[in-house]
């Protein structure tokens, strides 16, 4: 639920997502290179600085990009360099991770101040948020009240709603969509619609940038059904408490990507797929029921 929203990435465009990565990386192998010759002549100092800058740009290239499809002109103009004037991809490399990392910083989001976490008016809900609250509560969703916390930016304002089977709950802000279904165990299934951040081992993220309300709620029953195949059932929502919960699991979050820095910084791949039946989706599946959960928050 901190997550700024981007365009998403297309399928279609995934295979030159990898092909720019590819490139970023055979951009990093020439980058050794050339550190190389450098420190043969002597020159340790630009060695180091142009190794560093090397890696640097590759890691920021696998990182979580802003809009992966920006990385097909910057791919392109990185190996062109690359090609005509080696002496010149330093410049090109050194400016280039500089950008992403700002980048990533803005998408990571505005740091929370945790202790602002506190309930608020049942019925609230954003500016901006409304089309998402509106169209589910039109399709049976009732609102089971609100939460706000302040991140350095702005007050946010998060409206929980809970379905009508009472297996699984909603938490909209004006940039996030997110349908959340718990089981036994302390474990999360997010359903997640805009944005992506790291998050704990007790989540199992079923990620469908850009989708709609509808497409949301479809693609968090599909999951839902997978995982009916391992024996598991959602618990059951009680409304009452749901607003509480919610926050505790935001504080959860918070506290862990303190504590996990790395967690966030190195999300290699970009964030995870839709949840289907595909053996990609159920190694996800086994290694989330494998994985120990230790760190939990009461409400």
């Amino acid at each position: 639920m901190k997550l700024r929203k981007y365009p998403p990435l297309p399928q279609s465009a995934r295979p030159v997502l990898w092909l720019v990565r590819g490139l970023s990386s055979l951009a990093m192998i020439l980058g050794v290179y050339l550190a190389v010759q450098l420190a043969s002549r002597g020159d340790t100092l630009s060695a180091i600085l142009f190794l560093a800058i090397s890696i640097a740009f590759v890691l920021a290239t696998w990182m979580n990009p802003l809009s992966p499809l920006l990385w097909v002109g910057i791919g392109a103009m990185v190996t062109v360099l690359v090609i005509l004037d080696p002496g010149v991809i330093s410049i090109t490399l050194a400016i280039t991770a500089a950008v992403m990392f700002w980048i990533r910083g803005m998408k990571q989001g505005s740091p929370v101040d945790a202790a602002s976490l506190r309930p608020i008016e049942p019925d609230s809900v954003m500016n901006g948020a409304q089309p998402f609250v509106t169209e589910l509560l039109e399709s049976g969703w009732r609102q089971a009240g609100a939460y706000a916390f302040d991140s350095r930016r702005k007050a946010v304002t998060v409206s929980v709603l809970v379905h009508p089977n009472l297996d699984r709950h909603a938490e909209i802000t004006d940039i996030v969509f997110s349908i959340e279904s718990r089981f036994q165990d302390s474990r999360i299934l997010i359903s997640n619609s805009s944005g992506r951040t790291a998050w704990p081992p007790s989540y199992l993220t079923n990620d469908v940038f850009g989708a709609s309300p509808a497409e949301l709620a479809e693609a968090h029953q599909r999951a839902l059904d997978l995982l009916a195949e391992y024996d598991l059932e959602p618990q059951h929502v009680l409304e009452h408490t749901i607003v509480s919960e919610a926050m505790a699991s935001e504080m959860e979050t918070i506290e862990w990507s303190q504590e996990n820095p790395s967690g966030g910084l190195f999300n290699f791949g970009g964030g995870a797929d839709p949840l289907d039946d595909s053996p990609a989706s159920k190694e996800r599946i086994e290694a989330w029921l494998e994985s120990s959960i230790e760190y939990q928050v009461e409400p």
